[in-house]
């Protein structure tokens, strides 16, 4: 099997999966399966998963599951303002043998492709030259985003919306092209954001998650006998929970080293002002992004929530 990811190697979605995947699987197989692995985007990169997975380019990948949201909708329902588990809760709601994982897995098995894990990446941050940590504080402000979703929260703010890439952020927010960017936690210490951009707002689930995971080839799964698909899914599964530990440890020591770089750190809490504020002012977000799937995926979102 090829297996591919794409990003820093020493991220912990990388770091935490690959390597113990690998021995688990080979093992368990008694050599019957090999798996190469193919880092640092060296085989597909991150926007191409897709396409590669489907067209057996490669067998195994790494993916953010809004990559898939134009052709799953199972996958476009969790790049949303209102799928929001907590890192101590994203188990329990898309974990292996849940309901929505099941519902996820059935949608990407439609577009030839086996659902291996979900992982949790954290909730986004706004990384800023001047506070942003109230609704009214965006107006005005041209704010980089990296996806759609993150556009529409930008524009039911009040902000501008500016799509740059995540090499461009450091320098647009230096200049003052950007007022304030979103985007992942790690990236953000990665590049050093802190030095251009002293306050860091924590969304904590308001503006949504950022979600990855492994999937694989169909065909390629359905090939298998029954004994080696059972041995690929035991490990995905396994190594898939401990992987999202790590991540949810790797996130907490993430907004640390911000602060141990001077930078202010707001983290939305629950029930406080702050936090309620955001959640009034994206409602109507919430209720446009609710009715563009249909009621009973929405509703098994919503259940997985409880």
């Amino acid at each position: 099997m090829r297996l591919s990811t794409w990003g820093a190697s020493k991220a912990p979605q990388v770091t935490s999966f690959v390597a113990p995947f690998i021995e688990q699987v080979e093992h368990a197989s008694g050599g019957r399966i090999k798996v190469e692995n193919f880092p640092d985007g060296a085989l597909v990169s991150e926007q191409d998963v897709p396409t590669a997975i489907q067209s057996k380019v490669v067998d195994i990948s790494l993916t953010t599951l809004g990559s898939w949201a134009s052709i799953v909708p199972e996958a476009g329902v969790l790049n949303t303002v209102f799928f929001s588990p907590t890192g101590e809760g994203f188990e329990k709601a898309i974990g292996p043998g849940t309901k929505l994982f099941k519902t996820l897995d059935a949608g990407m098995m439609k577009h030839d492709t086996k659902m291996l894990c979900a992982l949790y990446n954290g909730p986004v941050v706004v990384v800023s030259r001047q506070p942003l940590n109230t609704p009214a504080a965006f107006r005005g402000k041209t704010i980089r985003v990296f996806d759609r979703l993150t556009a529409q929260i930008v524009q039911t703010l009040g902000g501008a919306p500016s799509t740059i890439g995540v090499a461009d952020v450091y320098p647009a927010l230096e200049r003052g092209t950007v007022q304030g960017a979103i985007g992942g936690l790690e990236g953000a210490v990665g590049l050093k954001e802190y030095e251009v951009a002293k306050y860091v707002l924590a969304t904590n689930g308001v503006f949504g998650l950022l979600i990855t995971g492994y999937v694989m080839n169909l065909a390629h799964f359905v090939a298998l006998s029954a004994d080696l698909r059972k041995i690929v899914l035991d490990a995905a599964y396994q190594v898939g929970r401990t992987a999202n530990q790590a991540m949810v440890d790797a996130y907490q020591i993430e907004l640390d080293k911000m602060r141990e770089h001077h930078a202010t750190v707001t983290v939305l809490e629950p029930k406080t002002p702050n936090y309620d504020a955001f959640k009034a002012a994206l409602a109507p977000l919430v209720r446009k992004e609710k009715a563009g799937f249909s009621p009973a995926l929405v509703k098994t979102v919503l259940d997985s929530l409880q």
